[in-house]
């Protein structure tokens, strides 16, 4: 790699070209990176446009399974009012049932027309629940 130097003739140096101002240049990319952006290839057209199709479709999947799941939650909800509803109109029904029974009427019939005895002391056996329980209680039971 030898230098080759110019050797200039006389006292006067040589004149070179100004540098270009730094706004032209600017300019000039400014201008090629557009017209870059503008001539996009075909491939990269297609790829873009089925880019945007895919992201669509996603988009309109999400939004119906949006609206699935919010009509599921209106339509459990309706169902558990209507389970309420229904357990609230079976508890009462039992309860007028329940109290429509009158157990002096029960154990007259049972000792006079069925013969049955009342306990004694001896056949009476009580128990403590160990296990978390209710029991409901209708009447005060006779003695």
């Amino acid at each position: 790699m030898a230098r080759r130097a110019e050797y200039v003739y006389g006292s006067a140096a040589r004149q070179y070209a100004p540098a270009p101002k730094k706004e032209a240049v600017e300019r000039v990319q400014v201008r090629n990176n557009t017209q870059k952006a503008v001539h996009m290839s075909l491939p990269y057209g297609i790829f873009l446009v089925a880019a945007l199709i895919f992201a669509a479709a996603i988009l309109v999947q999400y939004v119906q399974l949006q609206s699935d799941i919010i009509s599921n939650r209106k339509h459990c909800a309706s169902l558990q009012n209507e389970y309420e509803d229904l357990r609230l109109s079976n508890d009462l029904y039992y309860d007028s049932i329940m109290s429509s029974v009158d157990i002096r009427e029960i154990e007259r019939i049972a000792v006079e027309e069925l013969g049955m005895h009342l306990a004694g002391e001896g056949q009476i056996i009580t128990y403590s629940g160990d296990i978390e329980d209710y029991v409901r209680q209708y009447e005060d039971i006779p003695e």
